[in-house]
Parts: structure tokens; sequence; C-alpha cells
């Protein structure tokens, strides 16, 4: 679900930067321009932010599991 939507509001933000972009070159409205490529940036950083929190999740995950092995080991021990 987090994939599609940040799929989604990347490929918008970036047809709006590139309309917003074009349109302001088109017409001479220069103020289109700087609009335009600040949804650039924003798609970019929504890309990268998504990226860190893919690698941060995955991080978690193996500490759980980490954790969770060395936890049945010291029971394990105990047991003995």
């Amino acid at each position: 679900m987090s994939r599609t939507l940040t799929i989604v509001a990347i490929a918008f933000l970036t047809f709006d930067g590139a309309a917003l972009t074009a349109l302001g070159f088109l017409t001479g409205r220069v103020l289109l321009v700087p609009i335009g490529l600040a949804f650039f940036v924003a798609a970019g950083m929504i890309l990268l932010y998504w990226r860190w929190y893919r690698r941060r999740r995955q991080e978690i995950a193996n500490t759980r599991r980490a954790m969770s092995d060395e936890l049945r080991e010291i029971q394990r021990m105990l047991n003995q």
C-alpha cells in the first residue's frame, strides 16, 4: 500500500512540475518555473525519504530477528 501511494505521489508531483515548468516557459510567466521546479524537488525528496524508510524498516526487522534468536538461545540454555 505504501509503495503504491508513494509512486502515485511521485508521479503526480513530477507531472505537475513538468506541466508548470513548461507552461511557465511557453506563456512567459516566470513565477511558474520555480514553482514547477519545487514540485520536482519535492518528488525527489519523497523518493529519497521512501528509500531511507524502507532501509530503516529492514534494519529494524533484522534487529528484531536477531533479538528473537538470542532470546531463544538464552531460554534453551536456562532449560538445560
